[in-house]
């Protein structure tokens, strides 16, 4: 039976959609975010649970000319949802 690669390709997506890098030490978090963000295709986007923060990180991403908005937590914590945009080349596709 032919195995459906559009379902495998949304199962991964969705199980990539959040990463809790709360309860990691430093400098963790920010080395899995930054994995989680170079994995990322144009239009795509993935959240991160960071256990504070991290402006480091939103400054990286920037320079990676990747989107990234921050919303703090209780307790220190932030949500950092990062996007990555399309080239100008896909929008025009």
């Amino acid at each position: 039976m032919p195995t459906d690669t559009s379902n495998q390709a949304q199962d991964e997506a969705a199980a990539l959609a959040e990463l809790d890098l709360r309860a990691l030490p430093c400098p963790e978090p920010m080395l899995r975010a930054l994995a989680a963000a170079d994995a990322l295709r144009p239009g795509q986007q993935v959240q991160v649970l960071t256990p504070l923060l991290p402006t480091p990180l939103l400054d990286v991403l920037a320079a990676r000319g990747l989107q990234a908005t921050a919303t703090p937590l209780p307790a220190g914590a932030a949500r950092v949802v990062i996007y990555c945009p399309f080239d100008d080349d896909e929008t025009a596709a």
